[in-house]
């Protein structure tokens, strides 16, 4: 008998790494700055002790990330990732259309 996901289970599937990917871009984009911080450190232009503050700045910013993805609503992350990475469709502008205007989204692809 073989294993079949539920339309359901899929749904829930797709929107764990829809998750997953907005986590790691957003996180990612956090990074870059710390990442050239390093580089100036490496290359002598940067002192250690203003990385060791920017390694702290990062550390706020990730925890402000981390309380964003597990205390927003999940309907509401799911959206704004799909925002973020580009990948609204029309129903998902139909079905959320109050919350859109309310966050002041415009998107004339779809009008």
């Amino acid at each position: 008998m073989e294993n079949r996901l539920t339309s359901k289970q899929q749904k829930r599937q797709q929107e764990r790494e829809i998750i997953d990917e907005y986590h790691r871009f957003v996180t990612e984009q956090a990074l870059e700055p710390l990442y050239q911080s390093f580089l100036e450190w490496k290359s002598g232009v940067l002192p250690y002790f203003e990385l060791t503050e920017l390694i702290h700045q990062f550390h706020k910013e990730n925890q402000g990330i981390y309380k964003d993805f597990e205390y927003i609503d999940r309907k509401e992350l799911i959206l704004l990732a799909k925002i973020k990475l580009g990948r609204l469709t029309e129903d998902d502008i139909i079905e959320n259309k109050w919350l859109l205007e309310r966050w002041g989204y415009e998107d004339k692809t779809f009008s």
